[in-house]
């Protein structure tokens, strides 16, 4: 004679194992949002006093154009909401949480606002750092309208 086998029945048999895998992925879970959270803090306590002057400043030393570290470094903050201070060598996708069309968004957002144009044979290799941005944008041509403002200033 055949015993009844039911849904039911399987789950009551299976109940332990699947517990067991359950709390493995919740535990594994919050073990990846306590230190996703302890990282984050460190970073805020290691960077107190950095700010978007230093930030610039830095940029500066090293021949970036002032205007558009002060630019990346206010988008960063305002639009794409990194709320602790930036540092050049960040990463965009590790250190400020941007995905790949977050950064594409950056690009396109900051080139409009610095005016410059967009050119793809630009980039040598992927935007990684927020110092690989504003490289970015310093090696991107100004847009017609951005030429003659400057030739109008000088």
């Amino acid at each position: 004679m055949i015993t009844p086998y039911t849904f039911s029945i399987w789950v009551q048999e299976q109940a332990v194992p699947l517990l067991i895998i359950f709390s493995c992925l919740v535990g594994g879970f919050l073990l990846l949002y306590i230190s996703a959270r302890r990282r984050r803090s460190e970073m805020v306590k290691n960077r107190v006093g950095v700010t978007e002057q230093s930030f610039v400043r830095h940029m500066a030393a090293y021949d970036f154009d002032p205007f558009l570290s002060k630019e990346t470094y206010r988008y960063l903050q305002q639009v794409q909401l990194v709320d602790f201070p930036l540092l050049p060598g960040d990463s965009l996708d590790e250190d400020l949480g941007l995905d790949p069309d977050d950064v594409k968004e950056s690009v396109r957002d900051l080139l409009r606002a610095t005016g410059r144009e967009f050119r793809p044979g630009i980039l040598s290799s992927p935007i990684i750092t927020v110092e690989d941005l504003v490289r970015y944008l310093q090696a991107s041509p100004r847009s017609g309208e951005a030429r003659e403002l400057v030739s109008q200033a000088s």
